[in-house]
């Protein structure tokens, strides 16, 4: 059975790449904006973490910035 943190991650990402797809954006780039949306999502959480002390727990849930760069299109 998987982890109920991953269904739950798992769900985050299935309900942005449904509004995505609503938008009309271009298949193609649907996983990679929903990936992009989480990690802005997960950079925001990360950053309240460290604003509430816990630095360790932020530092494991920061993702790699190149990963909204490339999203975006930014190098």
């Amino acid at each position: 059975m998987p982890e109920p943190e991953l269904e739950e991650e798992r769900g985050a990402w299935q309900r942005a790449v449904d509004l995505f797809e609503e938008t009309g954006l271009p298949s193609r780039l649907v996983p990679t904006y929903a990936d992009a949306l989480l990690a802005l999502r997960d950079t925001e959480i990360a950053a309240k973490l460290r604003a509430a002390g816990h630095e360790e727990a932020a530092a494991f849930i920061q993702p790699d910035p190149d990963l909204i760069d490339a999203a975006w299109g930014e190098d």
